[in-house]
């Protein structure tokens, strides 16, 4: 069975992750942005993914993608979520290939998690963040389900396998659970394993009174 496509939906970078807007300058953001997706490309593509597509909100997002030696597709002009995101990506790489969405904010993301996904036997497999969304998602074909991105997502991802008749499996990998949408995320990291991007950023962001501010 050949590896699935991996999609990875980016916003321009410094232009997302609004709430680390208080604490973190549209560079630094930026900055964060790419360094934790240059960790995602880089446990796909060494836990068996071969191909590659960042779904690039913006010219700064494109580039981020040709920076990593990635392609890239372009969001289409008004579309009004993540939802209409991906499902115009997949039409575009073809949504009867078997495809694997990863978040691009996941900077604790090892091989072994992406290999763990590959190797569950399910037309649906999710595997869920912290806050009960989708750190990962593989369809088997991409077509077979919609997308369902939003609060609670992992679990909306399951129903939808149940009512389409087919297999849906979780699966939690700590690798996976762990995304940055806060500051208190992007300080917790400082004690944890990660990727070696965002692990050489980190001090910078977390300098001065940062990280006292937050403890």
């Amino acid at each position: 069975m050949s590896a699935p496509l991996a999609l990875v939906p980016l916003r321009a970078p410094g232009v997302g992750k609004t709430r680390l807007a208080a604490v973190l300058s549209p560079v630094e953001r930026s900055a964060l942005a790419v360094a934790m997706l240059r960790d995602v490309v880089t446990a796909l593509t060494a836990g068996g993914i071969t191909e590659v597509v960042v779904a690039a909100g913006g010219p700064g997002a494109a580039q981020a993608a040709a920076d990593l030696g990635v392609d890239a597709v372009a969001d289409p002009p008004g579309a009004p979520g993540l939802d209409a995101v991906l499902a115009a990506a997949c039409r575009r790489v073809g949504a009867g290939r078997d495809i694997l969405v990863v978040s691009a904010d996941l900077p604790r993301i090892e091989a072994g998690d992406v290999a763990a996904v590959l190797g569950v036997d399910a037309e649906v497999v999710v595997a869920p963040t912290a806050a009960g969304g989708t750190g990962a998602l593989l369809r088997r074909p991409g077509s077979v389900i919609e997308t369902a991105y939003g609060p609670d997502s992992a679990r909306r991802h399951l129903e939808l396998a149940a009512r389409a008749g087919v297999r849906g499996r979780a699966l939690d990998r700590d690798g996976l659970f762990h995304d940055v949408d806060t500051f208190a995320d992007l300080a917790a990291l400082h004690e944890v394993e990660l990727g070696a991007a965002t692990a050489a950023l980190l001090p910078r962001l977390l300098g001065g009174n940062r990280l006292a501010a937050v403890g």
